[in-house]
C-alpha cells in the first residue's frame, strides 16, 4: 500500500503560525477492501477541529501528525 501525504496549504501554514498542527488519517479500510496494491492519499483533519484543539495535545484516536511519521521504517525500526 502506497500512501501519499497531502501537501501543506495556506491553512496549514496559518495553524503553524499559532503553534498548532493538523493531523492526518491513513485510509486502511482501502487496504482491506482492495488489497495490497493500493495508492491512497491520507485524509487531512478539519481546519476548524485543529484550530479548536489545545496546543501540544495528542491527535484524536486513529490520527497522527505528519511530522511524527518516519518514512522508510518498518516494524523492526530499520
Amino acid at each position: 500500500m502506497t500512501i501519499e501525504l497531502p501537501k501543506p496549504i495556506f491553512t496549514d501554514k496559518l495553524l503553524a503560525l499559532i503553534g498548532k498542527k493538523r493531523a492526518v488519517r491513513f485510509p486502511f479500510e482501502l487496504y482491506e477492501k482492495l488489497g495490497e496494491y493500493v495508492y491512497a492519499v491520507a485524509q487531512k483533519e478539519s481546519f476548524w477541529r485543529a484550530l479548536m484543539r489545545p496546543k501540544n495535545q495528542d491527535p484524536p484516536e486513529g490520527w497522527v501528525y505528519p511530522d511524527q511519521i518516519y518514512p522508510g521504517e518498518d516494524e523492526d525500526g530499520k
